[in-house]
């Protein structure tokens, strides 16, 4: 059997052609539709599109430069920002702070924005009214912003104030508690004015001042451990001028109350400073060998001394001494620490585990220096020891003077015997020694006799 062949008739023939060609004029009519409809925005912001919260959409650049120049830059350059600091106002003149902004940059990012797109993309970003932000930034006067930092330093920040410690009458040692400072935070303050600017888009700007707290050095619970009186020695002055003894009671003065925390390193030059007149202190006749010269210096080393020996009973090494070339009568050989401004200087660490206070004081002619800190140190004793293991004698050099009689002797220079000095410290716990260290070697050279003999 023979298949039966179907034919497209003419009038199929004309439908399906009418079909293609509605089809194909709809798709020309939406596309010039969407065209249409991206071409009107070419030249105008797209929706949605906001700078400085100023929303934009349908304006062209002319009139978007306008409204924002209007709406927000003239209003900020007029008005001022607020620094809020404990219920006080620290005014910044935006004019004066705001030096250059960048509008024409930021507009023509919102205006081109969409605009690379084709026409179908353009239209989903049309229907879509998605916002866009964009702000204005500007350029600072850095050294305006500097200047009202420094003011509002001057007003607020205070510096911390350590913990103090006294002996009070009745020999134990009164603690004052310390007080944290408060200071700004520079960089986070200039980064604060900056970014509120940037990012706010009211008149009035007010900002909130970072403030740091800041930790005294020396706190009330770590001189809360200074409890008791752990070494002491006293040298006597009774011997001394008035001027001399003016010396050793200021310079005393000066380096009582002095606190020292663990693995602090104490100067006796730092602490007392220049002798000089205008400090109060006055010229005493010093002897060098067997010359007399005059110095504000007189008396000093007696306290520099005294509190050596102070910390030496304290269990402390020094970690910068000098004796004299000469013996003083006041302490044994050995013990001894001179010191002279911007030349020799004393000085030591706390090597304890606690804090040490110095009491010093002057009385009836004597100078007294205690070492305060932790009772629990006291189970240990120290013997200081100044052992002279060789003295050696000095020699005689004579002058022939034929202006003396024959055989008449003047003494011109008296010579002393010469020393040196082993200084050892004995630690005793329970009664027992426990350990022996040598502190220090010290020669004391002799001084030559010098006499003049008569002679033809």
């Amino acid at each position: 059997m023979r298949k039966r062949k179907y034919r497209i008739t003419n009038t199929a023939k004309i439908l399906i052609l009418e079909f293609l060609l509605s089809s194909v004029g709809m798709l020309c009519g939406f596309t010039w539709r969407i065209q249409s409809e991206s071409k009107k925005w070419d030249n105008l912001i797209y929706p949605g599109i906001k700078v400085a919260n100023i929303d934009l959409s349908g304006k062209t650049k002319a009139e978007a430069k306008k409204l924002i120049q209007s709406q927000y830059i003239d209003p900020l350059l007029k008005n001022n920002t607020n620094v809020l600091i404990n219920d006080k106002v620290y005014v910044l003149e935006n004019s004066k702070l705001i030096t250059n902004y960048d509008m024409d940059k930021v507009l023509n990012a919102a205006f081109n924005l969409g605009k690379n797109l084709n026409s179908y993309k353009k239209c989903e970003l049309l229907k879509r009214s998605t916002t866009h932000q964009y702000n204005v930034f500007f350029e600072y006067n850095e050294n305006y912003i500097k200047a009202f930092i420094n003011k509002v330093e001057e007003s607020v920040n205070k510096e911390p104030q350590n913990a103090t410690a006294r002996k009070i009458n009745d020999g134990t040692i009164k603690i004052t508690d310390d007080i944290k400072g408060e200071k700004i935070e520079e960089e986070k303050l200039e980064e604060n004015i900056k970014k509120e600017i940037n990012s706010r888009y009211s008149e009035n700007i007010k900002i909130q001042v970072p403030i740091e707290k800041v930790a005294a050095s020396i706190l009330s619970s770590e001189l809360s451990s200074i409890d008791t009186n752990i070494s002491s020695f006293s040298t006597s002055f009774e011997l001394s001028t008035d001027e001399r003894a003016h010396n050793i009671e200021l310079a005393t003065s000066l380096i009582n109350g002095k606190i020292l925390m663990p693995q602090e390193t104490f100067s006796f030059n730092d602490c007392v400073g220049e002798r000089t007149k205008d400090r109060g202190f006055v010229e005493v006749p010093i002897l060098e060998g067997n010359v007399s010269e005059s110095g504000f210096n007189g008396g000093i080393s007696q306290v520099s001394s005294t509190l050596y020996n102070a910390v030496l009973k304290a269990g402390i090494k020094p970690v910068e001494r000098t004796h004299n070339i000469m013996p003083f009568s006041y302490v044994q050989l050995g013990l001894d620490a001179i010191v002279d401004w911007n030349n020799i200087d004393f000085k030591f660490k706390n090597t304890l585990k606690y804090p040490i206070y110095i009491d010093a004081y002057t009385q009836k002619k004597s100078l007294y220096v205690n070492i305060y800190s932790n009772s629990s140190l006291t189970k240990r004793k120290y013997d200081i020891i100044s052992d002279v293991y060789e003295t050696i004698k000095p020699d005689t050099k004579t002058i022939n003077d034929s202006d003396l009689p024959e055989g008449q002797v003047s003494v011109v220079q008296t010579g002393y015997s010469g020393h040196k000095v082993k200084v050892k410290r004995d630690t005793y716990e329970n009664g027992i020694v426990t350990s022996s260290d040598v502190i220090s070697y010290d020669l004391y050279p002799p001084i030559s006799s010098i006499v003049r003999q008569g002679a033809n």
